[in-house]
């Protein structure tokens, strides 16, 4: 992707010049542009850092007006930055499924990609993991457009740098020019004015996209539904967007599957930056990726072996093949905690999956393949204890 984003018409320079970063702490009232529901809110930065060149994640507290506050956090991409973004499915592949964030991005650095940071992307079917739109990169259809039944809206990153969203028609006509694209839920920020159509007052953890008019493209995540942290609702998401400088912003999905993972300074695993509401890692069905210039070092790349990395390990992580009717059992020895671990599978279409005893710290699945279940076939095998992300721990194929 070329470095240099090109905006289109409406990212004229005379569009909102007052739109820009407030100093911490700073409050005023908006804009006529703004919502009403939000009269007075504040902005208070607690930390500011650089992942990689031109890429910068900011971390706020923002306040609306009855006091109430949420933690956010700021992906930054600068036009010039050495970064470029894609889609990216479980385990960075090309099938529906669930997948944490993070395993997403590890699964990337695993396939030679230098992942920096990552955040959650479009709404999908919770039992399948089908997203609600089109999952496209570099000429491939990851995912079909509009199979939710819903003229269901994309946003995506042209060829020459720049930027475009719209609905299905759009998507016909200008597929071609585009680099990436993914399903976005609704606009909330057009021509630096609050354009959100959703008025209410439902406050929850968010996830956005926006684009400056210096060609930024920025992510933001809030928390919410937790501790102090009370979330947005989708109308003073849109008025925090305009604040940070955005003159189109997009929603994402939201609530549990809010999610934004980055590196540390110093450190060489990527680790999760928000308090997602679930109180762990939720399963999604995609998300877009900050991948850097050049390959991860070898201590990365070890970091991201998600294989065995978790408090549950299984006898085995290679692929096993069991014909149709036939089953396969294995074994999940607990290596921290007290509690017994659980068990799914990403397909269920074609396998089923039942828990058979225990000894001791060792607990035993059994895994069957469906007398339908056509050759090649597949399914990966989850764990997780309660409260804990899920750990991939083998893959089973007919």
């Amino acid at each position: 992707m070329k470095k240099k984003r090109l905006l289109s018409a409406l990212m004229a320079a005379a569009i909102l010049a007052a739109q820009c970063f407030l100093p911490a702490s700073e409050s005023f009232s908006p804009a006529p542009e703004a919502s009403a529901a939000v009269t007075l809110w504040s902005v208070s930065y607690t930390d500011t850092r650089t992942l990689a060149n031109g890429l910068t994640q900011a971390e706020f507290v923002y306040k609306t007006a009855d006091g109430v506050g949420t933690n956010c956090i700021a992906l930054r991409l600068s036009p010039d930055s050495t970064v470029s973004l894609r889609p990216a499915m479980p385990e960075d592949g090309t099938s529906i499924g669930l997948d944490t964030v993070r395993d997403m991005a590890n699964s990337a650095i695993l396939h030679g990609d230098n992942v920096v940071a990552a955040v959650n992307g479009d709404m999908y079917n919770t039992s399948t993991g089908e997203p609600w739109g089109v999952v496209y990169y570099r000429g491939n259809v990851l995912h079909g457009y509009n199979v939710a039944g819903r003229d269901w809206l994309y946003f995506g990153l042209t060829k020459d740098g720049g930027y475009r969203y719209g609905g299905y028609a759009d998507y016909q006509q200008n597929w071609p020019q585009l680099e990436s694209a993914m399903g976005l839920h609704c606009v909330l920020v057009e021509n630096g004015k609050n354009v959100c159509a959703d008025k209410s007052s439902t406050r929850a953890p968010r996830t956005a996209v926006g684009v400056r008019s210096d060609g930024t493209i920025f992510f933001l995540v809030t928390d919410g539904r937790s501790g102090t942290n009370s979330g947005l609702s989708l109308t003073e998401l849109a008025d925090l967007m305009i604040q940070q400088g955005a003159v189109w912003a997009g929603n994402l999905d939201g609530g549990g599957s809010s999610t934004v993972v980055s590196r540390e300074a110093g450190a060489d695993k990527l680790t999760v930056q928000n308090s997602p509401s679930d109180g762990a890692e939720r399963r999604v069905a995609n998300a877009w990726l900050f991948v850097d210039e050049g390959s991860p070092t070898a201590a990365q790349t070890s970091a991201a072996d998600v294989s065995l990395n978790g408090l549950v390990v299984s006898d085995t992580t290679r692929t096993v093949t069991i014909a149709a009717g036939q089953s396969y059992q294995f074994r999940m020895t607990l290596v921290e905690g007290s509690n017994p671990p659980d068990c799914y599978l990403s397909d269920k279409t074609y396998f089923d999956i039942v828990y058979i005893g225990n000894s001791g710290r060792d607990y035993f699945y059994k895994v069957t393949a469906k007398a339908n279940a056509p050759a090649g076939a597949s399914t990966a095998i989850y764990s997780f204890l309660p409260n804990q992300a899920a750990v991939k721990q083998c893959e089973i194929a007919a």
